[in-house]
């Protein structure tokens, strides 16, 4: 009888351990697909199909085409395009470092060691489509001051090939041969003309041009104003 008992017991604590076995793995695996989803949630868009992709106007192997981008003698026109989503993800970086929006100018400077966030968006210039961009705000203490006082046409940084590894269909993207490139918003400039102006007397080493800069991030494109496209000079093209 005793021994019966015994032998109930054994099969019961088997049964119990392999129940809680199964509960574990089950567990488990339903951690790891979760894992999986939240790293890959915020690139889940990356089917897509590079259509106007050519050597001369995306790709590294060219030199940087000064004339194209840097032309003096027309305003040229860029939009950019953000998921409604990725846009408040920018604003609410911005919040995070410099408060609220539009609550006046803090004399404090706020910490940037980091910089503002990049997010990917595609740019459209000349009937063309440039994909995943990096985008960010950029700037120090005018990018503070600008949001600060309520301002929200500030500069933009664009890094054509920032998420070349999350999406590989644009490893090496360049615009017309240039990697990087950055919008000034002209905050505090007396004349949106002083940029250039300033400009002028080292044409060897700089270049600028004004763009009209239209920005769409879910309502369809608005106009944020006029920028001056500004070369980075230290960039690796």
């Amino acid at each position: 009888m005793k021994k019966m008992k015994k032998l109930k017991r054994s099969i019961h604590f088997l049964l119990v351990s392999l129940t809680c076995s199964s509960f574990l793995l089950t567990f488990q695996a339903c951690s790891t697909d979760d894992d999986i989803e939240a790293t890959t949630e915020e690139f889940d868009d990356s089917n897509f199909e590079t259509i106007d992709w050519t050597t001369t106007t995306h790709s590294s192997e060219v030199d940087p085409n000064m004339d194209e981008v840097f032309d003096n003698n027309t305003v040229k026109k860029l939009e950019i395009v953000i998921t409604e989503s990725r846009w408040q993800s920018m604003l609410d970086n911005m919040t995070e470092t410099y408060g609220a929006f539009g609550v006046g100018v803090n004399s404090e400077s706020a910490d940037t060691e980091e910089g503002s966030i990049f997010v990917p968006s595609e740019v459209f210039y000349n009937g063309l489509e440039w994909y995943r961009v990096g985008v960010s705000f950029n700037g120090n203490s005018s990018l503070q001051s600008s949001w600060q006082n309520g301002i929200l046409k500030l500069s933009f940084k664009l890094d054509f090939d920032f998420f070349g590894e999350e999406y590989p269909q644009i490893d090496k993207q360049r615009f017309y041969g240039f990697k990087n490139l950055n919008l000034k918003n002209n905050f505090d400039n007396k004349s949106i003309l002083q940029e250039n102006g300033n400009t002028d007397t080292y044409s060897n080493s700089v270049h600028v041009a004004f763009y009209k800069v239209y920005i769409d991030h879910g309502d369809g494109a608005e106009y944020f104003g006029l920028y001056t496209l500004v070369q980075e000079l230290d960039e690796n093209v």
